[in-house]
């Protein structure tokens, strides 16, 4: 029986020997620097993405604000493109139409004649105020 307990006493300073080598090599202590670094590494270029990834959601959140702000604009003025108010000034504006009773005055070229009457008078100017108040 002393001699099964020498063996398994020899057998674990062996175990403990092969253990106690192995944690002690340079070998090994390299690779898990190696090792180490490269973890750092792709730690590192995960959290470079996460902030791109966080930079470009805040850039889209502040492009759907504007949307939804373009889009808020854009439905209010349907909705006053389809009131009763905008079509009857359109049909007013454009089709000439009036509502029963009224009537209408249209000045065509007004403005045309306005102008080529002032650019042919050659009269001074006080001659034309004295005619504009007193004639």
């Amino acid at each position: 029986m002393n001699n099964q307990f020498r063996h398994r006493a020899s057998a674990s300073k062996v175990n403990n020997n092969w253990k106690s080598q192995i944690w002690s090599s340079n070998i090994f202590s390299m690779l898990l620097i190696v090792l180490l670094i490269i973890s750092f590494v792709k730690v590192g270029k995960e959290i470079m993405l996460r902030y791109e990834i966080k930079k470009e959601i805040n850039t889209l959140e502040a492009q759907l604000q504007d949307l939804e702000a373009k889009t808020s604009k854009m439905d209010k003025l349907i909705s006053y493109l389809k009131t009763d108010e905008y079509i009857e000034k359109q049909a007013r504006l454009e089709l000439n139409l009036s509502k029963p009773g009224e009537k209408q005055i249209n000045l065509v070229n007004l403005n045309d004649t306005a102008s080529s009457d002032l650019s042919d008078d050659q009269r001074p100017n006080v001659e034309k105020w004295f005619n504009y108040f007193f004639n």
